[in-house]
Formats: C-alpha cells, structure tokens, sequence
C-alpha cells in the first residue's frame, strides 16, 4: 500500500458552509489520517471565491483547482468535475469525498489497487420498484443480487453507492467520467418516475453507468461513510474511520453526537481536535527561472548543474534536467508545453516533492519566455495545475533592449532553422526586430504580467542583467554560494565578422545537411565558445556532414578579409577526409 499514489479531493461551491466543512475535511485527513497535503485537492466550482480559499486553504498546502459547473439545479453533480483533474488521474487511486466527511484515522490500508469501492447507500434511495422501470427504460438489467442498504431493513440494487466516497483507480477516472455524464444525461428526461428522487441523480447515473460499463465496484465497509445524521436506532453502534455528518453540527460548527456510545466518543474526539488550532504548513518553495535567453541562462544552469549536489545539501533541488540539450536545463517543460503531455514534467514535480529534504526547487528554461506565446492556452493551465502545490516565484532576467536585440538576433540566425520560429532566416537586424514575437519579447512590462498570468504566480523577481542579478537569484533560493555569486560564462556570443558568414549562409537556401556542414566549418574555423555552433560541428564530425560541403560556395561563405585566411584550405581538407574515409 505504500507504493501506492493515493490522492483525495472534494468539490466546494459557492455556498459558504462548503468551504467550513472541507476545512474540517482537511485537517482531518492531515491530522488524523496523516495523508500528506501533496496529495489532498480542493476542488472549486467556478464562480467561488478563490481570495477566500486561499486564505484558508493555502497555509495547509493543498492543491487548489478550478472546475466547471455540473448543475445549478442538483449540486451533488459538481462532483463529476473533478474525474478530469489531472491531479487525480496521475494517482494510482483517487478517493473522491464530499465535503461533510471527517476522516478519524488513515483510511488508505483499506483501499485495494485498481478497484472502484463505495459503500452501500444508507436509505433505499430510490425504493426497488422505482429502479425495476429505470432500468427497464435504460434496457439495463441487474448485474448483482440486491443488496441491504446501510441504514435500514430497505434492499436496493447492488450498485447504489453512497456518494460520501468514491474510490476510482486514476488510470480509469476517463472512463467513468464519459459513462457517469452520459446516463446524468439521461436522467433528465426521466422525472416522471424519479420523482422527488431526482435529488439523488448523481448516485443513481452511478450506478446506471456501472452497469452499462460492468464496473462492479468494492462495497466498502459502513465504517469508511458512517453517517451521524440518521436516527441513532437505525445507524447503530460501532467504530467509525470516516464520519459522514451531513449538516448535523450545533451552532459552534461541532459535530453534534449521534447517541450511540462508540460513535460518540469519535465524534468527541473529532471535536476535541477541531478545538485546536489548524496544523499550519509551510508549501515548498518553486524558483521558476524563464530567461530572457541571452540574459546568462546557459551560465546559471551550467554553475546549478555542476553543483545540484551541493544545492541539495543546502535543501535546495535542482531536476535532473532534460538530457538532450547542450546545456543542463529543464527543456522538458517546453516540450510538455508545446506536445500537451506532461509526463516529464510531472515526474521532475513529484521526485522533487517526494520527501528529500529540499526547501526550494528551482526549474530553469529560457523557452518559459522565449516560446511563451507559442504555448496553447489549455497546456498553460495544466502546468499552473501541476505547479498549484508550490508557492512559486517566476524570476526572470532582462537587459538593455538594444544589447539584448543583437545578441537574441544572432541565437536566432545560428539556431537549428525553424520558419515559424524564424531561426535561420538570414533576416537582416532591422527584418529580424520587426518580428512579432520579438517585439512582445522586448515589451518587458507585458513580458512581466504575461509569465504571471501564464504560469499561476503573482510573485515575479524581474532582475536586470547588468546588476548581480544571480546575487538576486541566490538569495531568492535561501543559498549563498563560496566565493560569490558571479558565474564562469558558458555560452559566449560570436564575433560579428562570423556572424555575417552566418547570414550568408541562412540566404542561401541550403537543405538542413548542408547548412549544419557549413555552421560546423564556421565553428571549426573560428573556434568560438557559442554552443550551437560547437553542436553543429560536432554532428558534422559524427554523421559525416563534410561531405554536404560545396568547394564553390567558399567564397560565398567566407568575405575578402585577412581574417578568413586558411579558412578554404580548411574546407577542401574536410572534403579530402571524408571522401578518404569513404574509399
């Protein structure tokens, strides 16, 4: 069982005494089930206060998340929302609670790996000869024997589940999700043999879908959704795990006793640790540096790199990053960005949260900003869902426009050319800042404000380049580093005069063999410390691109300037080498 991801949720509307109860739901889980608040979500109908939410749900690190409005008319079917959160479906079980529940131990040593569990309703909601014409006009039949309901001497179907707590495997919560709304559906035109049972619509579409779907779930024990609202002669006596209040509280928000001797003793015991003050939780701090790219990014991630151990010591994690990049940084949340899946992503949050001691994560690609307006609306708000556990700060670097244009201009001409992102276009310097998305990058203000918004923090640290702007980085971590906090440079801009031969080759119109042949010559030639043109010579030399070299555009590449003497030599030698090695 401890191998098992196991996350609960709830859903809180509008209504006030929604938010008071899924308090007392999550103290209750934190403090007696002793379930991490890393796996404990608030789920919100849209339109809630969310300021209120966090005031007081934040200080108890659980995740907060939006969803969408079921039905004005039957509140209980709020509950669907959640089966999309992604927060549940990466569990191996995701245990959906109404908020009236209250948790007086660990429940999870009763749950079983990939099984639905629910326990039986307490009343025969709606009674048998109602569900004998549903299920007749569904065209379902029975897939158990009936069942005694949990409360009375009533029977109902096999799977009428009580709603208080719904277990799901993660991996499944897809599947019912698309059966539990088509028969909610359904229901609706059904109300002249529901009734005043319409109330129960949720339940009742649950139980529809399992059996039009043979899901046949686990009954879970009366002890898992004891209910305390119910006359005591027919609730009985026993040990309860979860307590299912309903609205019997007294006026001071304690849950009033049910009158039987065992309950009631839990139930003083809930008040009795209700009484006290909230176990207030500090979230782990998220460090989320976005760029600018030419801002020193490849150098602040060589230095964290180099030196994620001696982070970690200081409580401070830094990923291990994405493994096809130059320099160690966290490229994967890009690629999540722009493919819409987030396996990386969400593997990165959960190694860093999964108990090593680290205060601080720090996550760090200049694609956060560079590729910002790329990013689909819906992917950004999954990553603001992934990241909702942190208390993050966005920290971004920005340096006189005028530098930072030449600088971003020659990036983008040496990079692997991509015309949407218009690398590699051989654009002259006044062409390349007439470009949208440079214009927006160089719009600081707004480049601020959209990472805020795109990223789920209002914390942003826009430090300027040419002030200790790692100095701000470090102290934002809780780190300072022996010696200081000046970094070794890592990717050094290329001269201007092989800049130019650059240009010329982007103009040329070369298939992408080629051009990678002809940036590694320029890299061979110059010997520069940039690291895209080292990439390109080094793919060259591995995939034996030398012999894409055309000996008649040398003098195209090159210019009539004492700097590139030797450098056709250089070229025909290459030629030489590869057509040898090919005999």
């Amino acid at each position: 069982m401890s191998d098992l991801v196991i996350r609960f949720s709830c859903v809180v509307d509008e209504d006030p005494i929604f938010t008071t109860q899924a308090f007392r739901w999550v103290r209750s889980l934190i403090e007696l089930g002793r379930v991490s608040p890393q796996d404990i979500a608030v789920h919100y109908v849209l339109g809630t206060d969310r300021v209120r939410l966090a005031e007081v749900f934040e200080p108890l690190c659980v995740s907060l998340f939006p969803v969408s409005r079921m039905s004005w008319r039957l509140p209980h079917l709020n509950k669907l929302a959640q089966l999309q959160s992604l927060f549940l479906r990466d569990a191996d079980l995701a245990v959906l609670c109404d908020c009236d529940t209250f948790f007086l131990s660990d429940p999870r040593p009763y749950l079983v790996k990939d099984q639905l569990a629910a326990a039986v309703v307490d009343l025969s909601n709606p009674p048998l000869v109602i569900w004998d014409e549903l299920l007749r006009r569904a065209g379902l039949t029975k897939g158990r024997p009936d069942v005694r309901t949990g409360s009375s001497d009533a029977p109902t179907i096999f799977e009428n589940r009580n709603g208080g707590i719904y277990v799901f495997p993660g991996k499944r919560l897809g599947e019912i999700d698309e059966a539990w709304r088509k028969w909610v559906a359904w229901l609706d035109g059904q109300g002249d043999i529901l009734g005043h049972f319409t109330f129960h619509t949720d339940q009742i579409a649950f139980a529809l879908a399992c059996l039009d779907n043979d899901l046949q779930p686990r009954i879970l024990p009366k002890s898992l959704n004891f209910p305390t609202h119910l006359p005591p002669e027919h609730v009985g006596d026993g040990a309860p795990i979860v307590l299912h209040y309903h609205r019997h509280v007294d006026k001071r928000g304690a849950l009033r006793p049910l009158g039987q001797p065992t309950v009631d003793r839990a139930i003083a015991f809930a008040n009795s640790v209700l009484a006290k003050p909230a176990l207030i939780q500090r979230k782990q701090r998220l460090v989320l540096h976005v760029g600018l790219p030419k801002t020193g990014t490849s150098a602040l991630q060589r230095w964290c790199g180099d030196n994620a151990t001696e982070l970690l010591a200081h409580g401070i994690r830094y990923p291990e990053p994405s493994s096809l990049t130059a320099m160690p940084k966290h490229q994967f949340l890009v690629d999540d960005l722009k493919s819409g899946r987030f396996d990386r992503t969400a593997k990165a949050i959960a190694e860093s949260r999964a108990g090593n001691g680290s205060d601080c994560v720090i996550l760090s690609t200049e694609g956060l900003t560079n590729h910002l307006y790329d990013f689909r609306p819906a992917a950004l708000k999954t990553l603001r869902e992934l990241l909702e556990p942190f208390e993050t700060t966005i920290f971004l670097v920005h340096r006189d426009l005028e530098d930072w244009l030449r600088s971003y201009h020659k990036q983008c001409e040496i990079n692997p050319r991509i015309p949407i992102y218009s690398y590699g276009l051989g654009l002259d310097l006044r062409e390349f800042r007439e470009l949208p998305r440079v214009k927006k990058l160089m719009n600081i203000q707004n480049l601020v404000a959209d990472c805020a918004a795109a990223y789920g923090s209002a914390k942003v640290v826009a430090a300027e380049f040419d002030t200790d702007w790692t100095g701000q980085f470090f102290s934002l971590c809780g780190y300072s580093p022996v010696g200081g906090s000046e970094l070794p440079r890592a990717n050094e801009s290329v001269p201007d005069w092989v800049f130019q031969a650059v240009l010329r080759l982007n103009r040329l119109g070369l298939s992408d063999e080629a051009r990678s042949a002809w940036m590694g010559t320029l890299q061979r030639f110059a010997r520069s410390r940039h690291s895209g043109l080292m990439a390109f010579e080094a793919k060259s030399s591995a995939e034996r691109l030398w012999r894409q070299l055309d000996p008649a555009l040398i003098g195209v590449v090159s210019a009539p300037d004492e700097r590139w003497t030797g450098y056709g030599d250089m070229v025909l030698r290459l030629l030489q080498e590869v057509s040898e090695k090919s005999v």
